[in-house]
């Protein structure tokens, strides 16, 4: 009976733990936009080690601003890949993850040098910082 209960127990904790950044998955619109913008982020988990994202700003309809993202595991790291940005793609390192947030850096990065995801309750909080600059992003599910 031990040895069943064991392995029960450790078979949810392997199952939970593959779920890594589900809680992002979704379609999220942006809360505190400027006037006159609408921004979007949507996640989907590809695999068990990618998760893929598109975040896209309209004004009046048209599109202003888009990236590419993916978090992705490569041997023992996670990495927030962003493209469409700039000429190459910009990879953060993952450094900090709970349940419900992880925090990326790249100290080599112009801007941002760190970007950070949460979730409180049901709004996708994201900030985007380095140096004295930094930009808050407030999304609830569409």
């Amino acid at each position: 009976m031990k040895i069943t209960v064991l392995t029960l127990i450790l078979l949810i904790s392997f199952s939970c733990s593959s779920n890594h950044f589900d809680w992002l998955c979704g379609s999220w619109v942006r809360t505190n936009d400027e006037e006159g913008y609408r921004t979007y982020e949507h996640w989907i988990k590809n695999s068990n080690t990618e998760y893929i994202g598109l975040g896209c700003t309209l004004q009046d309809g048209d599109t202003v601003f888009k990236e590419n993202l993916r978090i992705i595991k490569t041997g023992k790291e996670w990495n927030l890949e962003v493209s469409g940005v700039n000429e190459n793609p910009t990879l953060f390192l993952l450094i900090n993850r709970t349940d419900n947030s992880f925090i990326c850096e790249n100290k080599l990065n112009e801007f941002p040098k760190l970007i950070e995801y949460s979730i409180e309750d049901s709004l996708l909080l994201a900030k985007i910082s380095g140096g004295d600059r930094e930009v808050s992003f407030s999304f609830q599910r569409e």
